[in-house]
């Protein structure tokens, strides 16, 4: 397989230091390690960004770019499958300059439905409300639900860390949909809550503290805690990354019903228990008082991880590969 993945813009709301990698055992970026863990030793890969300019090798086969542009960019390399995560306008030239590629689509939230170029061949989905929309939408297009996992190589388990906080609730402030609003608003005077991310504008109460983390360092912050909290809407987001990373890092996940995604997949007698609005925090303080019941990352180590991740697109694409052998 020659594996090209398209990423998106060189990102612009952080120091470049936070983003730039030589290694990539250091690499934190769960898309990037998505790309490498997809090849096999006979593959080559290459992923791309646009809006600056870079180049990488991280292995013999597998090499980042950062691309000025890529309407103007000319390279030599002739993809067989291109994955893309979204469905930004600035892919349509290289998308449309290998025609006989096989073509990925993956776009979170209120991009959920590819637009602007939409001769995919397979579209991953975060959840079954969005895979029965997308299929009403494509039906001659293959669509499937897919399994988001962490990075990895730094979601590594530490015994040693002290449980300093009841609640996580990694979520940005910057974005109104992700449920400060919930939080702040209703989250009980006992319980300690770590805010990891951005501040919000809202009125925080005394109980909850926020900051901002690295993301090589968000799993030993998130454990810090004893459980995680979703709150955002079920609108625009799906299946938000935090999801995967907070049982990676080992503490069970109360997650509000109406977040769209693959429920039946992350949340079990082991992982945690979804809950409405009006019993969350009871929900909540009955996940802490039997903590001693949840295994979360015994559960993520066996159904969700980067290997798992990998593997089901592996099968995908080698089950084309065969259909294509015997016509």
């Amino acid at each position: 397989m020659k594996l090209l993945f398209l990423r998106g813009q060189v990102p612009k709301d952080r120091n470049p230091k936070e983003i730039i990698f030589d290694a990539i055992n250091k690499n934190d970026d769960w898309w990037t390690q998505l790309a490498y863990h997809l090849l096999d030793k006979e593959d080559y890969g290459e992923i791309w960004y646009w809006g600056g300019s870079r180049k990488q090798r991280f292995d013999y086969n597998f090499i980042e770019r950062w691309i000025p542009d890529f309407n103007t960019y000319n390279s030599k390399f002739i993809p067989d499958v291109i994955f893309c995560r979204g469905g930004f306008k600035e892919y349509i030239t290289v998308l449309n300059r290998y025609p006989n590629a096989y073509k990925i689509y993956y776009g979170a939230g209120k991009r959920f439905l590819p637009s602007g170029y939409i001769n995919y061949n397979l579209i991953l989905q975060d959840s079954p409300e969005q895979l029965e929309e997308c299929r009403k939408f494509f039906p001659n297009i293959k669509s499937t639900l897919f399994i988001k996992s962490a990075p990895d190589n730094i979601f590594n388990i530490d015994n040693s860390i002290n449980k300093e906080y009841d609640v996580c609730f990694p979520a940005n402030g910057t974005q109104s949909f992700k449920g400060h609003d919930f939080v702040y608003s209703s989250v009980p005077k006992d319980l300690k809550v770590l805010n990891l991310g951005l501040p919000s504008n809202i009125k925080k109460p005394k109980n909850v503290i926020s900051k901002r983390v690295l993301r090589k360092d968000i799993s030993k912050e998130i454990q810090k805690c004893k459980v995680g909290i979703v709150c955002c809407r079920h609108e625009p987001d799906s299946c938000p990354r935090v999801i995967p990373e907070m049982l990676a890092s080992n503490i069970p996940i109360i997650v509000l019903k109406d977040v769209r995604f693959w429920k039946d997949i992350y949340i079990n007698k082991i992982t945690g228990k979804l809950a409405s609005k009006k019993d969350f925090w009871k929900v909540v303080k009955e996940v802490l008082d039997n903590i001693d019941n949840y295994k979360p990352r015994q559960y993520y180590d066996s159904n969700l991880s980067l290997k798992n991740s990998s593997r089901y697109i592996k099968n995908i694409l080698s089950y084309k590969e065969k259909r294509n052998e015997s016509k």
